[in-house]
């Protein structure tokens, strides 16, 4: 090494000045590295789809139906109840297309099939040999078979064409009975002028009864009832051929549009959540942050007060409340955060306890930073995947526990039909209308699934550490 000459060390780039290349890539921020790292997350950003989707429908399901039901008369309403599902392009695919495999009398069915008004409703099922002799010996035995029925077809026959079982009115009259009459609730006429608003529709298939009875107002002139049969579907949704009439999930028991009750107990329940939760949040994350950063005695106070909210069970607070007061929404609300933002403070106080003293929190308060800027600047933006993975998971916790309360029969909505009472009504006749617990009990579940992925998803891409991390 001595003996190198100098002259042999020459300058490659003597008379070049080399600088650092400029960086190619755009700045971005906190927020925007985030959701770039949660677009890359497939089954979670799979997941915010299928949210929004259901938030879609939550919004705008309810005025999406076509058929306005007459929900305020039980038995009129009740003549349409439980139609199978029916969907305009999956028809033509061979599944809900509105058709459903019945049990019935031989006799009865043999009726149906030679009756004007009940063509084209057995589909199959029916033995041509005896249709063509119902005296068959071979069927001499036989009492019931099992046919496959277009169901919204079968279900107009039954509910307008069949006189010993129903009868349809606009109004109500009782007809020399008392409350406790159960007549009163068959003999079901019309007046004179609503006899001729239906002539007028054309709906009225036969005329059973003409009765004088007492005018209630002018006890001077005739008052004329009309005990008649009414064609259900040209009356309730004014439509002549039922094979034009779609119902997406089909109709309740009482005769309700199960796709729209179906949305409308959702959107209850996610507004109630929502407020549940952030509530809940603004809270819990208040009194944790509070408590986890400064601690000394209001964070031994808080500890105990937390202790004996949390030692109080939810449905003691739910069942005394609801008892009380009733099931309406702000009882549910008020119920649910007196002691749900218990998870949130123990969140924040414990994340708020962890950064607080970390390095980059003693050089912002060196550099004379506020507690306010380093709670809000610094350390919640670090607890930010955690506490925004909570909140995503809170939702349908919520509305599990909710449907579960509402399955149960402790919260009952007055004007709304939650999605836990609809579960309910389904599993009580699951083995004959199977679609009634299948719907509610499918959006239950996606939406489970849906918010835990979303959540995961969140936390990830929430997280510092990961930033920059492809």
């Amino acid at each position: 090494m001595m003996n190198i000459n100098k002259k042999d060390l020459v300058l490659v780039h003597e008379e070049k000045n080399m600088l650092d290349s400029p960086l190619d890539s755009k700045r971005i921020g906190y927020y925007q590295d985030s959701w770039n790292r949660f677009k890359k997350n497939r089954a979670s950003f799979v997941a915010f789809i299928i949210i929004c989707v259901m938030l879609f429908f939550v919004i705008f399901g309810p005025y999406m139906r076509g058929y306005d039901l007459n929900n305020e008369d039980p038995v009129e309403a009740g003549r349409l109840g439980n139609l199978v599902p029916k969907v305009p392009v999956l028809e033509k695919l061979g599944f809900f297309d509105g058709t459903k495999t019945i049990e019935a009398g031989k006799q009865f069915l043999l009726d149906l099939n030679s009756s004007e008004m009940g063509q084209g409703i057995i589909l199959s099922g029916m033995p041509q040999e005896l249709i063509d002799d119902p005296e068959h010996p071979d069927y001499a035995d036989v009492t019931k078979l099992e046919v496959l029925v277009d169901h919204y077809k079968y279900t107009n026959y039954i509910s307008s064409y069949k006189p010993e079982r129903y009868y349809s009115i606009v109004r109500q009259n009782k007809i020399n009975g008392t409350d406790d009459d159960p007549l009163a609730e068959v003999n079901r006429t019309l007046t004179q002028d609503e006899f001729q608003v239906e002539l007028s529709k054309n709906t009225v298939i036969d005329i059973l009864q003409i009765l004088e009875t007492e005018n209630p107002e002018d006890p001077s002139k005739p008052f004329f009832q009309y005990v008649v049969r009414l064609d259900q579907f040209k009356s309730s949704l004014g439509v002549s051929d039922p094979s034009d009439v779609y119902f997406w999930f089909g109709t309740t028991n009482k005769g309700g549009d199960l796709f729209t009750e179906l949305w409308l107990g959702a959107r209850v329940s996610l507004l109630v959540a929502l407020a549940v939760v952030s509530i809940n949040a603004v809270v819990g994350l208040t009194f944790g942050a509070i408590s986890g950063y400064y601690g000394g005695a209001f964070d031994l106070i808080m500890d105990r007060v937390v202790e004996i909210i949390s030692s109080i069970p939810l449905l003691s607070v739910l069942m005394l409340l609801t008892l009380r007061f009733g099931s309406s929404i702000w009882i549910i609300i008020v119920a649910f955060t007196l002691t749900g933002w218990i998870w949130q403070y123990r969140t924040g106080r414990m994340q708020f306890y962890r950064f607080k003293n970390r390095e980059y929190v003693f050089a912002a308060r060196t550099l004379g930073a506020s507690d306010s800027r380093i709670m809000f600047k610094h350390i919640f933006p670090n607890t930010l995947g955690l506490i925004v993975t909570g909140l995503a998971l809170s939702v349908p916790l919520f509305v599990f526990t909710e449907a579960t309360f509402s399955f149960l029969g402790i919260i009952d909505y007055a004007n709304v039909t939650s999605v836990g009472m609809l579960i309910n009504q389904g599993q009580a006749v699951m083995m004959h209308h199977p679609h009634l617990l299948m719907f509610p009990a499918t959006y239950i579940a996606i939406l489970m699934i849906a918010f835990n992925l979303f959540g995961n998803g969140l936390r990830d891409a929430f997280n510092p550490s990961l930033r920059g991390v492809e």
